[in-house]
């Protein structure tokens, strides 16, 4: 089995952040996480990738900016929505900003204080009713346990920024360390190969060259 995974395209959100404002997307799933033109523009161009085009069967994300590029990047096809895909959720943080929370009396540690401020990047801390990588990363593998790797096929799953490093820490037993330092951008096809949970490979890149400094 190949399995090609992709991260959506770029989002209203994804711009809002990269203004260098502290934006608490999550699993939001509202217009302010629809894709932009460039992000819509991002998931077309994949029609043309030869990878994208072996696809046989899509998985999706059930919120609406992976299922939006999956259909964009594979017209005419059936989507299958899976919520073990979703991104991690950030709780009652989603929505809001960094200065929201700054001024809180509730929720100031969690910008303040290190028992509480890894909640972004850590396989134990979370924001309240939110998620921590320990828990996107066992339903990411309840995912992956649902697939026939003995299969000749090549599927595609379409997915977030936190659930695709949780899919690879879970194909590829990645450090914890070096997990919240994998860079996995817009609407770029990562293929994996392998007829076997256990041993599976990285065809469409060198893994060692993913993570940032």
């Amino acid at each position: 089995m190949k399995i090609v995974v992709i991260r959506h395209g770029q989002t209203k959100a994804n711009v809002i952040n990269n203004g260098k404002t502290a934006f608490y997307t999550g699993a939001l799933n509202n217009e302010l996480t629809d894709l932009t033109e460039e992000g819509k523009s991002q998931a077309r161009r994949l029609t043309n990738n030869k990878f994208i085009r072996d696809i046989q069967k899509v998985y999706s994300s059930d919120l609406n900016r992976s299922i939006e590029t999956a259909k964009l990047a594979k017209p005419g096809y059936k989507v299958y929505t899976c919520k073990e895909l979703r991104e991690r959720s950030l709780g009652i943080f989603e929505g809001k900003q960094e200065k929201d929370l700054l001024n809180s009396k509730e929720y100031k540690k969690y910008i303040l204080d290190d028992k509480f401020n890894k909640y972004r990047a850590d396989f134990i801390q979370k924001a309240p009713e939110g998620e921590n990588y320990t828990e996107v990363s066992k339903r990411c593998m309840d995912f992956l346990k649902t697939l026939d790797f003995s299969e000749d096929k090549t599927i595609g799953v379409f997915s977030h920024l936190i659930a695709t490093r949780c899919l690879f820490f879970d194909m590829f037993n990645i450090p914890k360390e070096k997990i919240f330092k994998l860079k996995i951008e817009h609407c770029i096809p990562y293929v994996i190969e392998g007829k076997d949970i256990n041993n599976l490979k990285l065809i469409s890149h060198n893994l060692d060259d993913m993570f940032m400094e």
